[in-house]
């Protein structure tokens, strides 16, 4: 039986709901629009910066310049003029065609053969056989070539002179007549007809031998081979800058254009490209990453670093590669979302990449980066997780350096440095953290896994002094994680937060029924509306333990609304019974109603684990059914309108309840005789 009946109260909460989601959605909308903004001014500056020097020759150098990356070029000597007249002048290299002066005989002798049958044909028919195989002869030109085929030195000069016309080679048959001339072939008009009919060229272009030959060509002409490594000094502050000098500074993109409509077209569609693309992936996906202040302190924090990026590059080149960029995509996973931590590296890699290599080592160290972050189960992990990212930037420099045959000075600095930049990575990481952490109250995987040790203070007080509501909380846990896997929701949250739910029972352990074992109940000596009282402060009293013990901001709601504003019936009807004056709101629990998926999770959960413990029947239907009944009150006393719990997870919720608890307790083995043994 699924749950059907809802109040009209649920129903308006649900309809209220939906209008916070509208206006939710407007709100995201806006964030969004200053997001983008934000990074569209950036990209402008940074675009901007890239050309920072507007010289020409004969100006003076008002700062050292360096090369910011690996240039290789041919001098002024082999210009683009001279390349063209190398091309057009450079004789092609040839494949010949083998076997096409045999082909050649065999098409000639064959002709001849079919010739001879003609000897008597009229002209019609002589020239309805020219017609259907194609020829270029006469009727005449025929009957010629038919007494020429007579004589038997005829055949014999023939095939010789196709031998040495082949062996000239032949590219195309206007070349033909060319040949002969230069063969010096006693060749009259129709032996020519001839051979034009049957020639065919015996010679194709090799384009690969013919551009190496081209090139080989142009470094016999060219001077010298101009070659610039990164980190070069192009010039130096003071000095004038020749034609040589503006040349370098021209091939290495350092000359400021003039062409920067271009440059703002460019950068205005790739900001759209891009933009659009984190739009529809932040909608769906991470709405949070745009509602949260946290995820603009990660942008700020990005941009800071990226102007120190910017800097360092324009003034220290070789440098660069020291530069921690891994970490903000570290800390955005750290801080639960992975999709925000790769789009906003995506956004990055698209502003600052200047060069092929440099785009490559921002997609290998920030898939590296996220990868091991998403792992991490305590802060020691992320000293190692950088030691790993220093060696992975090591080896991808030097395969870069050993590729590109730098200097091995050079590469072993570029190795140092790519070390460093490992490690700034995980000390910026341990330093950001905290700040994010406490400044924004983000509750960090880690920080909630350093929560789950009992060792932790207020788990050993809980287990001290309230040892029966410590393992009710810790099944509540059990439970509250198996719910909120079966809807996708924060599992680890769920248990976690379930093991300080209670802690506000610790103030007086003794009046909830887990901590009395077979004593005397001391509600018995009370006035219902005190023993309702000390049970409503319960949630009041964990969140000042909670606070003073310095718990996340979500456990210390879940500690607050695990019981919404749910009615103590059984002190409230006690009280009615007895007499006394009754005021409904002093028998509820001061809330608020559980306002996420976990917190909602938790208060059926904590619900369900301590009412099940009453059941005598606990076959599986029978711990069903009142499971159904438990959480139908709860849901018509509207404590789940604010926890966005949908009725299909709810029945979800339902089903894990029922697989947990049917687990704990199923039917065991009696053993023979063991009353007896224990009696003994």
């Amino acid at each position: 039986m699924r749950i059907k009946i809802l109040s009209r109260e649920f129903i308006f909460e649900i309809k209220k709901a939906k209008r916070k989601k509208k206006e939710k959605k407007s709100h995201f909308e806006k964030r969004f629009l200053g997001f983008v903004v934000l990074f569209f001014c950036f990209g402008f500056f940074i675009e901007y910066s890239k050309l920072k020097v507007d010289y020409k020759v004969g100006s003076v150098a008002n700062s050292d310049i360096i090369a910011p990356k690996d240039v290789i070029y041919l001098t002024d000597l082999v210009d683009d003029i001279l390349q063209d007249r190398i091309l057009q002048t450079t004789t092609p290299e040839f494949d010949r065609i083998p076997g096409m002066n045999k082909q050649t005989l065999i098409s000639i002798n064959k002709f001849f053969r079919e010739i001879n049958l003609l000897k008597t044909s009229s002209d019609e028919e002589i020239q309805s056989y020219i017609y259907r195989n194609n020829y270029n002869f006469t009727p005449e030109d025929i009957r010629n070539l038919i007494k020429r085929n007579e004589d038997v030195e005829y055949t014999g000069n023939l095939a010789d002179y196709i031998s040495k016309i082949y062996s000239a080679g032949i590219l195309k048959k206007e070349d033909l007549e060319k040949i002969v001339r230069k063969k010096d072939l006693e060749i009259d008009y129709l032996d020519m007809k001839l051979l034009e009919n049957f020639v065919k060229p015996n010679l194709r272009i090799n384009d690969k031998e013919t551009e190496k030959k081209v090139a080989d060509s142009i470094d016999f002409l060219r001077n010298r081979e101009i070659k610039i490594y990164k980190g070069d000094i192009i010039v130096r502050k003071g000095e004038v800058i020749d034609a040589n000098t503006y040349l370098k500074l021209k091939k290495l993109n350092l000359v400021r254009t003039e062409d920067k409509i271009k440059k703002v077209i460019g950068l205005t569609c790739t900001f759209i490209i891009a933009v659009s693309l984190l739009y529809y992936v932040l909608k769906k996906n991470s709405r949070n990453v745009v509602e949260s202040n946290v995820y603009f302190a990660i942008c700020i924090t990005l941009i800071i670093l990226n102007l120190i990026y910017v800097y360092t590059f324009n003034k220290f080149p070789l440098i660069v590669y020291l530069i921690p960029f891994s970490t903000l995509p570290i800390i955005a996973t750290i801080l639960g979302d992975r999709m925000f931590a790769a789009i906003i590296t995506f956004m990055d890699m698209i502003i600052l990449s200047r060069e092929e290599f440099w785009l490559f080592i921002m997609i290998a160290m920030t898939l590296a980066a996220i990868y091991k972050a998403d792992k991490l189960t305590n802060r020691s992990d992320i000293i190692k997780i950088s030691l790993f990212l220093g060696i992975f930037q090591s080896i991808i420099t030097f395969s870069y350096g050993m590729v590109n045959q730098m200097e091995i000075t050079l590469i072993g600095v570029l190795i140092i440095e790519s070390v460093g930049s490992g490690i700034l990575t995980g000390v910026l990481t341990v330093g950001l953290l905290p700040y994010f952490e406490n400044t924004f109250d983000i509750l960090t995987d880690m920080k909630l896994l350093e929560l789950s040790d009992f060792s932790h203070t207020l788990l050993k007080q809980l287990l001290l002094k309230a040892s029966g509501t410590f393992h009710h909380s810790i099944m509540v846990g059990a439970l509250a994680e198996s719910a909120a896997e079966s809807i996708g929701a924060n599992a680890t949250f769920a248990r976690i937060a379930s093991y300080y739910h209670d802690i506000g029972k610790m103030k007086r352990p003794e009046f909830f029924v887990e901590n009395q074992s077979g004593g005397l109940n001391p509600h018995n000596k009370i006035k219902p509306s005190l023993s309702a009282l000390i049970l409503t402060s319960h949630t009041k009293d964990g969140y000042i333990m909670g606070k003073e013990n310095k718990l996340p901001k979500e456990v210390l709601n879940v500690i607050l609304e695990h019981h919404g504003t749910t009615l103590t019936q059984y002190f409230y009807y006690k009280a009615l019974e007895s007499g006394e004056e009754v005021i409904e709101s002093n028998f509820r629990y001061s809330g608020p109603k559980p306002s996420t998926k976990e917190s909602g999770i938790i208060l059926l959960a904590d619900t369900v684990e301590a009412a099940t413990r009453t059941l005598e029947n606990k076959s599986k239907e029978s711990i069903e059914r009142f499971i159904r009944y438990l959480v139908k009150t709860k849901i018509e006393d509207n404590q789940l309108s604010d926890a966005n719990l949908t009725l299909g997870e709810i029945e979800k919720i339902i089903q894990s309840f029922v697989i947990t608890l049917k687990g704990v307790y199923h039917e065991r083995i009696k053993y023979p005789k063991m009353d007896e043994k224990i009696k003994k």
